[in-house]
């Protein structure tokens, strides 16, 4: 697979996660440790399904009410 690959089984570092959540990578292996999403621990580093970022990332998505404000 491509680097710029959007395959959902593409393992992630925790950096590369928090690029497309916004976060740092430490902010990232905390909320694994909260059930947010799964992780994988590979060695001494942590590793994550492009897949599951994405769906959690969906998931946080907020849509206003019609005729509420922000």
């Amino acid at each position: 697979m491509a680097e710029g690959s959007k395959d959902p089984d593409q393992m992630l570092s925790a950096r590369q996660a928090g690029n497309i959540l916004g976060v740092s990578g430490k902010t990232v292996i905390r909320l694994m440790e909260t059930g947010a999403f799964p992780g994988y621990k590979i060695g001494a580093a942590w590793k994550f399904r492009r897949g599951d970022i994405e769906t959690y990332l969906a998931s946080r998505r907020y849509y206003p009410r019609q005729g509420e404000e922000l």
